[in-house]
């Protein structure tokens, strides 16, 4: 059994981890659970209340805008490096900007911790600024360095700018060193990255989210009517504003036979569901149109709260947009699959080796989605043993994590400035 004094050490860099809602506090406590042989510390973001306990270091806004500002004036066009210039001499940084968004202070609290070649630094949702600096901490460190793993969620990594984002991207990928292990959720989204700039990236990084992976169980009917989730703050890429429609068409579908009962469960502010609001079209069937209802649920509660509202549903709907999802993840689709829950989902979507199991039905027009409810909901037996299925595989992935793998392969002897 390894001692105190001999312990690795585990630092988790979460810059979006401010308050106990979402799922950026729960990558942290699952990678702990990972790696349960680790003394963890973790760096969030600057806003973070404390709800965790005490951070060993917080990211602040200022350095992320100066290092934003560095790659406009290196890769922009000359109306963004002239936006960039200025900007820089408002900051009063025009001849200091930062190579990285955090790469040096990330170097003093590892200093600070007395991380070493043998420990670890997990950043769960990296980017761009994380990558450039993870570069900057290596060139600081050299072969004192710990061992630096990035996992990317997104093809966006931070930078909507297309142009800029490629160039930062190709720049960086050529001083990254075999220190620096590269991985993404999705298999999908690996592929993108490998196919596009060479990237050494492997996919299959994932871990659980706000539900624990439960032991399958015989489906039940809930009370007489149908509940379908619809989870998280409503945002476009989730296909929130074509819930409308969606909810619309199932009422016409309803009329034209008898069929059960069915219910929205609906996350979201008091605006969004007034009129005006994403969810505004939603209102008359919040007292119920025929056999279709509306519950509106609060966005803001606290993960005990979550994990009954989601164990409340029978199904989960998922209408994402492609042009995101075909490449990136979803934590629903995690939380679903862990909790047994059937999936109605975008055709041509990612995370398809969580969803074709049986525990999924794929749909594209909002009438089409309108009868893959109607399917799940007339006959939910048939999806219990793909629900079961797909949660033994995930089980399966989270103990395949490729982080093990580095963990367990000894640190490589490194020259200062490899």
């Amino acid at each position: 059994m390894t001692d105190a004094g001999t312990r690795k050490k585990l630092l988790i860099v979460e810059r979006k981890l401010m308050h106990n809602r979402g799922h950026h506090h729960t990558q942290i406590s699952a990678l702990s659970m990972l790696l349960p042989d680790h003394d963890m510390k973790f760096v969030a973001g600057e806003a973070y209340d404390g709800f965790m306990g005490d951070a060993a270091g917080k990211l602040t806004t200022r350095s992320i805008k100066l290092s934003k500002l560095r790659s406009r004036l290196q890769f922009g066009n000359v109306f963004e490096q002239l936006g960039a210039a200025s900007g820089a001499v408002k900051a009063r940084h025009m001849f200091k900007l930062p190579f990285s968004a955090f790469g040096r202070l990330l170097a003093e609290i590892c200093g600070s911790l007395s991380l070493g070649p043998d420990d670890l630094v997990v950043v769960p949702t990296a980017d761009l600024d994380t990558l450039e600096s993870a570069v900057e901490l290596e060139a600081i460190l050299k072969d004192k360095a710990p061992r630096i793993c990035l996992r990317f969620l997104n093809s966006e990594l931070g930078d909507r700018n297309e142009k800029i984002r490629a160039k930062r991207l190709n720049a960086v990928l050529a001083k990254v060193s075999p220190n620096v292990f590269l991985f993404t959720e999705t298999e999908e989204l690996a592929s993108y990255f490998r196919n596009d700039f060479n990237m050494p990236v492997e996919g299959g990084f994932y871990l659980p989210c706000s539900m624990p992976i439960a032991p399958p169980r015989a489906a039940v009917v809930k009370g007489d009517r149908f509940r379908l989730g619809v989870f998280g703050e409503p945002r476009l890429e989730k296909g929130s504003a074509r819930l409308a429609g969606i909810v619309a068409a199932l009422a016409e579908l309803a009329k034209t036979g008898s069929v059960r009962p069915m219910d929205f469960v609906i996350q979201g502010s008091a605006a969004d569901f007034r009129e005006g609001g994403v969810y505004g079209a939603l209102q008359k069937f919040q007292e119920g149109n025929g056999s279709v209802f509306v519950s509106p649920q609060h966005n803001r509660i606290s993960p005990e709260e979550f994990e009954r509202l989601f164990r409340s549903v029978d199904a989960v709907l998922l209408p994402y947009e492609k042009a995101i999802y075909s490449l990136q993840g979803s934590g629903v689709v995690q939380d679903a699959v862990a909790a047994h829950k059937p999936v109605i989902h975008t055709e041509g979507m990612s995370m398809m080796a969580f969803l074709s199991h049986g525990n999924g039905v794929s749909a594209t027009t909002d009438w089409e989605f309108a009868e893959a409810i109607l399917r799940v909901a007339n006959d939910p037996l048939e999806f219990e043993q793909g629900t079961a299925r797909a949660a033994a595989y995930f089980q399966d992935v989270l103990a395949a994590n490729p982080l093990l793998r580095v963990v367990e392969t000894p640190a490589h002897d490194r020259q200062p400035g490899s």
